[in-house]
């Protein structure tokens, strides 16, 4: 019988086209990974931007509550100061002047309510300050109560 015998060399590239060949499966599997990968990405990305238009809405309209309640502040502070100029300037009889002192508690106690209220909107979103759309309301203080005539 005729033993058909291949070289060695043929076996060595044999080998060789088969590791060559499992290189080329791992190299398309790789980059069928990566294209996954980059699908997801894009995906997350179009989310992400959603969430942050989002986001931006929720820190405008809290910024426009805070406004708003900045805005009542300085007018119930107006109002506040122009009782006290009446009460001191004495052209109130003693029973106006006690009517101007408990008009004058109720504003100030609706002024501390809303910088409780502020403060309460920007302890609750967080850091928003960063966004530019809310500024920091750390410069308004309690308001005092005046003292009985």
């Amino acid at each position: 019988m005729n033993t058909l015998r291949i070289p060695t060399n043929y076996i060595h590239l044999e080998n060789r086209d088969q590791q060559l060949l499992q290189i080329e499966n791992l190299i398309d599997a790789k980059r069928k990974m990566l294209i996954d990968k980059q699908k997801k990405f894009k995906n997350l990305t179009k989310e992400n931007e959603f969430l942050n238009d989002v986001k931006q809405d929720y820190n405008k309209y809290y910024g426009y509550i805070v406004k708003q309640k900045e805005d009542q502040m300085s007018a119930l502070t107006l109002l506040n100061g122009y009782i006290k100029d009446l009460t001191i300037s004495g052209t109130l009889s003693k029973n106006n002047i006690q009517d101007a002192k408990n008009e004058q508690n109720k504003i100030l106690t609706e002024i501390n309510s809303i910088k409780k209220g502020i403060d309460d909107i920007i302890k609750e979103t967080g850091n928003i300050k960063e966004t530019g759309n809310i500024k920091e309301t750390g410069n308004i203080k309690a308001v005092v109560k005046p003292k009985e005539v």
